[in-house]
């Protein structure tokens, strides 16, 4: 267990969703790194930023988040995905991560980021 408050990854191009998991990652005693809107934007921060654990929307602005996932999977970071759609959207080396579909509760966005970090 690190012994600063771990770090949460928010990818979501919808910003007042992207606050919302904000917030809930604060609520889990987290930090949020993020939102951020863009894969142009999330990638470098994904390659390069100390992260704990990552929430990923499928569709961004401008692509799908797959780039940033893969990176999240070669660091071996863990990551969910925060979406509308079902598991069949995701590629199917990724369609095992947990998936939290949207609109969820605050309880099950907390439940899968105390999950993610091990803050439960």
């Amino acid at each position: 267990m690190p012994s600063r408050a771990p770090r949460v990854l928010i990818v979501e191009d919808q910003i007042m969703l992207g606050l919302q998991l904000a917030a809930a990652v604060e609520d889990c005693g987290c930090e949020p790194v993020g939102p951020l809107s863009l894969v142009t934007t999330a990638l470098p921060v994904a390659l390069r930023e100390s992260i704990d654990a990552a929430l990923l929307d499928v569709y961004l602005i401008d692509q799908t988040v797959d780039p940033v996932a893969d990176v999240l999977v070669r660091r071996g970071i863990p990551f969910a995905f925060v979406t509308a759609y079902s598991r069949r959207h995701l590629p199917e080396a990724l369609q095992s991560r947990p998936c939290l579909n949207k609109p969820f509760t605050d309880h099950e966005i907390k439940s899968l980021i105390s999950t993610l970090t091990g803050t439960a």
